[in-house]
């Protein structure tokens, strides 16, 4: 994984390039890693939600014997949260308008994730 420094900076970047409300990376089991959030947001109840949220749709694909979810989209009527594995320690999030191009931001995510990937 990168320098602490380095991973804020690539998140903050990440948020700027997908016109994002929220990025942040947390820990598989719900730590905040770093967090570019709205003021007034408990980060640390973001981060654990995020976790359970991918930690529940990987219990219900164990279920079926399937294999577990790559990425979770969740659509609301204004917005869209991404959350995506990044490596096998931590998870990429980012929230961002219900009009932006979902395609174009599913793209930066993956990609970001893959940079910051914690193995």
């Amino acid at each position: 994984m990168m320098a602490t420094g380095n991973v804020g900076a690539v998140v903050k970047d990440l948020k700027a390039r997908i016109n994002g409300l929220a990025t942040a990376l947390v820990s598989r089991d719900g730590l905040v890693l770093y967090a570019d959030v709205p003021a007034g947001v408990y980060t640390e109840t973001f981060a654990i939600m995020c976790a359970t949220i991918l930690g529940a749709a990987a219990t219900a694909n164990t279920e079926l014997n399937r294999a577990p979810p790559e990425r979770i989209v969740i659509e609301g009527n204004d917005s869209k949260t991404i959350i995506v594995g990044s490596g096998k320690k931590a998870l990429l999030v980012a929230v961002v308008d219900q009009t932006a191009d979902a395609g174009r931001v599913l793209a930066e995510v993956g990609k970001v994730a893959e940079l910051l990937k914690a193995g």
